[in-house]
């Protein structure tokens, strides 16, 4: 329902991939500072203290409750239910949602899902008694003190339907059709969360208080709190408040979550007129606790990582080669619903390709039935995994975060897993990793890949797309044919560099004695910026970049240009194919990339530097011998053109289509990527524009920074940088032949655009884009203000559209600022305004999105108000910051520094920590080494320098910079105003 736009989930996401096994765990102590017991009322408690967000706790109430046990009369009432828990409750009569805002608690969310529901508010300040003495307040009341007051109802109705109307779309249609083939018709197929717009528009206050009734209760309840407490005095604070939730057993529906087995595959076909993408699934369906069905199931969650990191790459291989009959495919194993996992195949065929395509997924799939992966390839992701887990262990900072433990606690609920430590539980997947075998790997997906539980779909917009039947795919199923999938065999690589290297050569040297590093003249043309750095130990990072990119491309060469940046590294390099060069490359201890910009042409990495000959001998041959071979470029051809042309001309998306093109018109320098476009690419222009762009070694400044010593870095850069091709005395024409030829800003300039469109899709939807552009130079301060205005305007709409109105379920406000690219030009401005509502209000809600825009940018909104978006804005600034720079290592931090240097010739500001190895640097050295000596410009020093540079941005606004800079946004800006409408039914062909 709500989300805290943070970066919590990807936290949870990157750690728990890790930890989270779905085996048994040996019984061992708890996590220190861990109380936990059970109320006699049955509530479950976990009160736990955690040092990562000092001053700060956090609440969560988990409910084993979801839409599965919704009756047919009560479908989306569990998703209402916990829309009326922000609403009026025993203890708030001024609402949930109002005290929580008041007291300036924004980073809270809830979440029903079929099997669970669960709410949880962030970042209380642990210190403030009388808050969190009232957050336990409503955590009981969240248990069993809801009001369901017919208001409130009425108000929720509104805007639960308008979700109903935001998420019933393309996806949320294709949902429907499929999962009675995925659930093999259990309840889960009946059950999507969001509910029927019938019983939406139609249930009483009774109705859902029946289901909170009957469901809410504290034997299916578990609370928790992490933070910076102290854990035995909150557990004493847990018994006394939370024991007073009445005592009452909910009922145990054993059937609901039950999932039949089906023998022989279940088919469907999903057709729609708005379906983009012409394609063909294949699903499984396992359940968890089946050890007859999933051999080793203790090792299930490692071998689930190593699958989904290998199986997808049978499909590289084939389109490696030149022999794949998809445009895209794709498979991975992961979680489903309650205790069950999925298989997913999903493949968009070449046109014409649709059988052929079928044939060679289920060929892969046989072949990973049959053979398995290599020894070699297992082993290879099992030590990534364990360089993974070995580098969090030997992390000095603390591992977890409150919603880790969160999930702990969920497991330890759900699953009676005993809870331990992040640092045991990691040690104890180490000690895992050792025992597991690539043949136990592979009898486990000899268990997995069987017959049962099979379905297969077909997504199309016709009837004539994708016409694929039951009866072809069991044929296919049963004449798959592994031997169809096997790869090109191609001799491994022994000496990369195969040949004689242009002889190459650093012609001066320079001291930048500020930055403690140097810079070398190549032969070639080239720069390179060194410095060693000893951490990390044994490794270094590189860096290299020319100007160009996508701005020095004339408008004759962009076919060719998006071709060249889509097939790099597409068909291998010299005389090696992609193939040749993952064999070689999977076990060497590096990682390089190349991609262009807007503005550049870049290649990058970092390598142990114990393979650095390897690395820089890599980059060389990336740089210099590319390749675009005719196969694979055919082949992009065909795919892109494909999916240019099966783009719908129809519904939402033809409008979507046609709003782009009004606010961003079609020009030769912005054309429209239709089929036309990709057929109009040459392949005999790709490698003569690659070259333009990254074959002229005079256009490029290379860094090298880390534990890579001096004599060492000098001896790689000679041979395989230095013999790049290039002309020291071209560098000027080069550099000019790279300048800019187009803008890419290809808004329109028009200053007013304003559209209505109608179109004839399902719902009843009405929505409003409002946008504001404008040519501006702002200070890091006045960036501080727009953003803080863009706040002050969401928070106010949320209140007013939503919340007051119910006109809407969510609301975008959008700010971006672009600066300038030189002295000549300025920067841009922009202010978006997006959200939806019910067609019959769409005129109306569009005015008074007008009316509240008007009001903040004059200044009319409270301290109170402005104080709620600006202390968090400051906050979080200063917490990333800190963060980043505690969390980067010191090499890269000096990579940054040095590039700031190479690009404007000026000293950046060094942090403490920074400065102060220069200085050693130099009392050690002494007097520094080199053919010239250079002391470049020095920005100012911290007490020399404007504030706005030492203090945070966002703690010195004030209201009036916020009124200003809207005032400046606003006057004179180019304005758009777009709305799309559905038709009014009687006018509508979507069921005709």
């Amino acid at each position: 329902m709500f989300s805290s736009f943070s970066s919590r989930l990807l936290r949870i996401f990157m750690v728990s991939c890790v930890f989270t096994l779905a085996h048994v765990w040996t019984a061992r102590a708890q996590i220190e500072g861990l109380r936990t017991g059970t109320l006699p009322n049955g509530l479950t408690y976990y009160v736990c203290h955690d040092s990562s967000t000092p001053g700060e706790a956090q609440f969560y109430l988990y409910q084993n409750v979801g839409a599965i046990l919704e009756n047919d009369r009560q479908k989306g009432l569990a998703h209402v239910l916990e829309h009326l828990a922000f609403n009026t409750t025993e203890h708030f009569p001024e609402r949930v949602m109002t005290f929580l805002r008041s007291n300036n608690l924004h980073d809270f969310e809830a979440f029903t899902g079929k099997d669970e529901t669960r709410y949880a508010v962030h970042n209380v300040p642990a210190a403030n008694t009388a808050l969190t003495d009232r957050m336990l307040l409503l955590l009981a009341d969240w248990c069993h003190g809801i009001k369901m007051l017919p208001a409130d109802v009425e108000k929720e109705r509104g805007i639960v339907l308008e979700e109903w109307r935001s998420r019933y779309n393309v996806d949320q249609r294709m949902n429907d059709v499929i999962d009675p083939v995925l659930y093999n018709n259990a309840r889960y197929a009946q059950r999507n969360v969001i509910g029927s717009p019938e019983i939406l528009q139609q249930f009483k206050a009774k109705d859902v208080q029946r289901f909170y009734d009957t469901w809410y209760r504290p034997n299916l309840q578990f609370v928790a709190i992490v933070g910076d407490i102290n854990p035995e005095e909150w557990e004493a604070k847990v018994k006394a408040v939370l024991s007073k939730v009445p005592n009452k057993k909910a009922p145990v529906d054993l059937d609901a979550r039950t999932i039949a087995d089906n023998a022989t595959p279940l088919y469907t076909r999903f057709i729609d007129r708005e379906n983009t993408a012409p394609s063909l699934g294949i699903y499984q369906r396992f359940d968890q606790r089946d050890s007859t069905r999933i051999a080793h199931i203790k090792h299930n969650t490692f071998f689930t990582q190593i699958f989904n990191r290998l199986a997808p790459r049978r499909f590289a291989a084939l389109r490696n080669d030149g022999s794949e009959d998809f445009i895209a495919a794709s498979v991975s194993l992961s979680p489903l619903v309650r205790l069950q996992s999925q298989m997913a195949w999903d493949v968009v065929p070449f046109h014409g390709k649709e059988y052929n395509a079928l044939c060679q997924v289920l060929a892969v799939r046989e072949d990973l039935r049959q053979r398995g992966f290599s020894e070699t390839e297992f082993d290879a992701v099992r030590k990534e995994i364990y360089n993974g887990i070995k580098t969090l262990l030997e992390s000095e900072e603390g591992l977890g975060t409150p919603d880790n433990l969160f999930q702990l606690f969920k497991e330890n609920f759900l699953l009676q897993r005993p809870i331990k430590s992040f640092r045991q539980q990691l040690q104890d997947n180490l000690e895992e990793l050792v025992e597991l075998e690539v043949d136990d790997m592979n009898e486990w997906l000899r268990s997995m890949l069987d017959g049962r539980n099979l379905s297969f779909v077909t997504f199309s917009r016709t009837a004539d797309e994708m016409n694929l039947t039951q009866a072809q795919f069991t044929e296919a199923l049963a004449q798959a044919d592994p031997s169809t999938v096997q790869p090109v065999a191609h001799a491994p690589i022994t000496r990369l560099i195969d040949f004689d290297l242009p002889a190459g050569h650093i012609t001066a040297t320079q001291n930048i004695t500020a930055l403690a590093a140097q810079e070398w003249t190549l032969s070639n043309g080239a720069r390179v910026f060194y410095k060693y750095v000893p951490n990390p130990k044994g490794r270094f990072f590189f860096a290299g970049s020319a100007p160009g990119g996508a701005v020095s491309i004339t408008a004759r060469d962009l076919p060719a240009y998006t071709a060249v940046t889509q097939l790099i590294m597409q068909s291998g390099v010299h005389n090696y194919s992609r193939n040749q060069l993952y064999e070689w490359v999977r076990n060497k201890d590096f990682d390089l990339s190349i991609s262009s910009s807007e503005t550049s042409s870049g290649i990058g990495g970092e390598s142990a530097a114990a393979v650095a000959d390897d690395f820089l001998g890599y980059a060389h041959l990336v740089l210099a011998h590319q390749r675009f071979d005719r196969n694979i470029f055919d082949r992009y051809v065909q795919r892109s053109a494909y999916v240019a042309s099966t783009r719908s001309t129809t519904g939402m998306q033809a409008v979507q289509d046609s709003i782009q093109e009004l606010l961003n018109p079609i020009t030769p320098e912005n054309p429209r990527k239709d089929a036309d476009f990709y057929k109009k690419i040459r392949h005999e222009d790709l490698a003569p524009l690659f070259a333009s762009q990254f074959g002229r070694a005079e256009a490029f400044t290379f860094c090298i920074v880390g534990d890579l010593p001096e004599a060492q870095a000098r001896q790689l850069v000679e041979r395989y940088l230095a013999s790049l091709p290039g002309h020291a005395d071209r560098r000027t024409a080069t550099l000019q032949s790279l300048a800019p030829q187009r803008s890419l800003d290809f808004s329109s300039k028009a200053p007013e655009i304003k559209r209505e469109f109608l179109v004839d899709t399902e719902g009843d939807q009405g929505e409003i884009e409002i946008a504001y552009l404008n040519d501006l130079n702002l200070n890091e301060r006045e960036q501080a203000a727009l953003e803080v205005f863009r706040g002050l305007l969401e928070n106010r709409y949320f209140e007013e559209l939503r919340e007051k109105a119910r006109a809407t379920y969510t609301i975008g406000v959008r700010s971006r600022y672009n600066a300038p690219t030189d002295a000549e030009t300025a920067g841009l401005a922009t202010l978006n305004i997006h959200f939806t509502t019910e067609r019959a209000r769409t005129d109306e809600m569009k005015a008074r999105a007008y009316e509240l825009l008007r009001d903040i940018a004059a200044g009319h909104f409270s301290a109170d108000e402005f104080k709620a978006v600006q202390v968090p804005l400051a906050v979080n600034a200063a917490t990333e910051e800190t963060h980043t720079e505690s969390n980067t290592p010191e090499a890269l931090l000096w990579m940054g520094m040095l590039n700031v240097y190479a690009e404007t010739g000026t000293v950046p500001q060094l942090p403490a920590d920074l400065a102060a190895e220069v200085d050693k640097a130099t009392v050690t050295s002494g007097k520094t080494k080199g053919k010239t000596q250079q002391q470049p410009k020095a920005q100012p020093t911290a007490a020399q320098a404007p504030a706005a540079l030492v203090d945070n941005a966002f703690s010195q606004l004030t209201p009036e910079d916020v009124q200003s800079v809207a005032t400046r946004l606003l006057q004179g800006a180019r304005h758009r105003d777009i709305v799309v409408k559905a038709l009014p039914p009687a006018e509508r062909k979507w069921e005709k």
